[in-house]
């Protein structure tokens, strides 16, 4: 029997004290220096949009107590409450940053030389509804995403021009994500993140990114909302297909604080069993946020916490049963994963001066979990298990029990990052740092074992068989310059970063374990540069170059909680990136194609180890090239049809001219809304994936091939009801997300099913 892959139903019941009803809504823009009208300025409302026309006017009809935004290469967005008649004098932002002024990492378009794209919270609204961040941001132009349960849920993992999630920058309202010692994200701690964004930006290469993890693949902001004009009191539930639920509450204040204050509190639920068997995930999200504004100063204090529980398989499915409908789900119990995630920051900002800007981020994250997994056939001596040292070391690895193992990690980091800004009507310049300091306790204990013996000798209770403590301090400092003569149509922009990490590790000495002592210093200086022209109003070129350079991962370094693992030497990855690109406007959308060359040296790749479950080896490839063209388009027909599309070719070599494993070569999306109705919203979204290999050697027996994938869904609002239906995967497509191949009687190679 077939089923359709994901199908989904989400109702929201929003009271902002009065029922909403339709008005007609009409006005101009213009410039705010020149007074002269804007033509083609993009003009938002919920999922409806339309532009100005030639002599900036716009008319569309709304709903009431609804909130209106408008963007235009080169200006500062606004948004703001809807009026009957209004009049809208957009700023020039040649010099300044988008919305808070000191924000020197934003890309602002037709501004900054980096190719980026932004996720709004309106395309939020209709792309997400349980999905772990990266599916919904898949749609972006070179952005690609998988997950471990099928279905989006759970553990999942993005990529951006073929760059894994740990060489990609993360931050959410300027707090670093990444890891500090494996550099990666794990966006199931962070369950309903979404529900808060005021908007994504991703940017891709080198980007814009002047603190936080390096970004190599590219860099991924996302902002969350505090202040909204109107009280908010929401309710929402949802179900879909795999005993997918979703509960979620949310009240914001509006004007009940007064005009200087605002807050916005969130708890949300997410539950699903996961397409593939014993892939059950449960998330619980918070969020609280508190936004003063003071006379010298703006303070928005957050708090969000993540708590995951999630069973999961690190085993790909065989590839004579990836495509039986019954064999590619099915699965065994093995990992439970369960962490508490914490992240509190206060970001201030503040105009000491006329041309003077100062800007802070104070952070806090805290995070403290295991996994387990139930262990067959183990020898004592990979588990110290010979506490009384009664055995010798031969005899321990022919000894063998059964066990419950939990690895535990316990770690927080904390971090300040202050920039000042300075500017006058031709140049800008940000000068500032992140200081961060990390601590983390790593340990891992075994319980219930079958072996009589050793419950006689350890007891029923955990016995703790590594551990290992790593410290790393990061100073970061940093120069932005932004140079535009008056009068001139091109935009020099420069930035400097030194960088600094401190490690330390030491491992304990416990059993076997030998006690290392290790400490590694590193030191980064990263330029980048690059150059925007204008070439009339509505089409700008860009170039840029720049360098990056990345530390080792301390699993790269040693698994200080295997008792057999030596150091070994592991150099830094180092990366220059040159990239060009060109935006046109025109009066009923916009377009964007760009090219890009990253030559990479030191590249640390990774194959999973097929004999022990969630391990990896990684290995080295001296010099890689990724290479490839991007390019996106969004063309709004009239008031009720709009559409979108973005596409990727992407070339990732090895020197020898294999592929690089994994990296789909060809990336396309397309995104179709129609409103018939001001109420009512349908959508549609097609996605095509090109093919993959798995291995090195690029195996065609292993090679994943190209698919294609159709959601559709409806968005009907009455008054403060909306009801939300989505369907993922229109046709039933069997397809595959990732792999893995080796030679073994054979060639063998395992996917993740979709």
């Amino acid at each position: 029997m077939n089923h359709l892959r994901f199908s989904y139903l989400i109702i929201n019941l929003c009271l902002s004290g009065l029922f909403s009803q339709s008005i007609e809504v009409k006005g101009t823009i213009a410039d705010y220096e020149s007074q002269h009208p804007l033509a083609g300025v993009n003009i938002v409302v919920g999922q409806f949009g339309t532009t100005s026309d030639e002599t900036g006017s716009f008319f569309l009809t709304v709903n009431d107590g609804s909130e209106i935004s408008f963007s235009f290469i080169g200006y500062e967005t606004i948004t703001t409450s809807i009026r009957p008649q209004m009049t809208i004098l957009m700023v020039p932002t040649v010099l300044e940053g988008e919305e808070v002024t000191v924000n020197a990492t934003r890309a602002i378009a037709g501004v900054t030389p980096v190719s980026f794209s932004n996720l709004t919270s309106q395309e939020i609204e209709t792309r997400y509804t349980v999905e772990d961040i990266p599916m919904v941001l898949a749609s972006e132009p070179g952005v690609w995403a998988y997950s471990e349960s099928g279905n989006g849920t759970g553990y999942s993992y993005v990529s951006i021009r073929g760059f894994d999630q740990s060489k990609i920058g993360v931050m959410v309202d300027g707090v670093p994500l990444n890891d500090n010692e494996s550099h990666q994200v794990y966006w199931v701690d962070h369950g309903d993140l979404l529900a808060d964004a005021k908007d994504v930006q991703i940017q891709r290469g080198i980007g814009n990114s002047l603190y936080g993890s390096s970004a190599f693949g590219g860099s991924i902001n996302v902002n969350t909302q505090i202040a909204k004009d109107q009280r908010e009191i929401k309710a929402s539930f949802g179900s879909g297909d795999w005993n997918t639920t979703k509960y979620q509450v949310r009240y914001r204040s509006g004007k009940d604080l007064g005009e200087d204050l605002s807050l916005t509190v969130r708890a949300s639920q997410i539950k699903s069993d996961g397409y593939r068997d014993n892939h059950l995930s449960k998330q619980k999200g918070m969020f609280f946020g508190l936004e003063h504004r003071g006379k010298k100063f703006t303070n928005q204090y957050r708090v969000h916490i993540g708590y995951e529980n999630t069973q999961l398989l690190w085993d790909g499915v065989h590839m004579d049963d990836i495509k039986d409908r019954t064999k590619r789900r099915a699965g065994y119990q093995a990992y439970t994963d369960d962490f508490l995630q914490q992240i509190y920051s206060v970001n201030t900002t503040s105009r000491l001066r006329e041309n003077l800007f100062f800007r802070n981020v104070s952070y806090l994250v805290a995070g403290k979990g295991y996994y387990e997994v139930l262990k067959t056939g183990r020898d004592y001596y990979a588990y110290n298990l010979d506490v009384n040292n009664q055995f010798t070391d031969a005899q321990e690895q022919n000894m063998n029990t059964d066990l419950l193992r939990r690895k535990w990690i316990d770690n927080n980091y904390f971090g300040l990052v202050p920039t000042l800004t300075w500017k006058n009507d031709e140049l800008r310049v940000d000068v500032g740092g992140e200081i961060r300091s990390y601590f983390g306790d790593h340990f891992g204990e075994v319980s219930q074992f079958s072996d009589a013996n050793l419950v006689a000798t350890i007891g029923d209770g955990w016995y703790r068989y590594y551990r290992y403590v790593s410290e790393k301090k990061t100073i970061t400092s940093f120069s932005h310059f932004v140079w535009h003569p008056p009068g001139q149509p091109f935009t020099i922009m420069a930035d400097i970063q030194n960088q600094n990490h401190n490690w330390t590790l030491d491992q304990e000495t416990i059993g076997h374990a030998t006690g290392h002592t290790l400490s590694a210093n590193w030191d980064f200086f990263n330029p980048r540069v690059g150059m925007t022209w204008e070439m009339g109003d509505s089409l700008h070129w860009f170039v840029n170059w720049g360098k990056a350079q990345k530390e080792p991962a301390d699993n790269q370094i040693i698994e200080a909680d295997d008792v057999w693992s030596k150091p070994i030497m592991a150099a830094a990855e180092v990366i220059t990136d040159i990239e060009m690109g060109i935006d046109f406007t025109f009066s009923k959308g916009h377009a964007r194609i760009n090219g890009y060359r990253i030559q990479y040296l030191n590249e640390q790749l990774k194959n999973i180890d097929v004999k022990q479950e969630g391990e990896y080896d990684y290995y080295s490839a001296d010099s890689t090239d990724h290479s490839g063209f991007e390019w996106e388009a969004v063309f709004l027909v009239n008031q009720k049809f709009s559409f979108s599309a973005n596409g990727a070719l992407v070339m990732n070599f090895f020197n020898d001219g294999k592929s690089i494993p994994n990296i789909p070569n060809t990336l396309f999306n397309l995104s179709l809304n129609y409103r018939p109705r001001n109420y009512m919203l349908l959508f549609a979204h097609w996605k095509r994936i090109g093919h993959m290999y798995v291995d090195n050697a690029n195996t065609e027996t292993g090679m994943i091939d190209g698919y294609g994938l159709l959601d559709i869904g409806a968005k009907y609002q009455w008054r403060d009801l909306e009801v939300l239906v989505k369907v993922n995967n229109v046709f039933d497509k069997l397809y595959s997300t990732y792999g893995y191949g080796y030679e073994s009687n054979g060639y063998q190679a395992f996917f993740w099913p979709g």
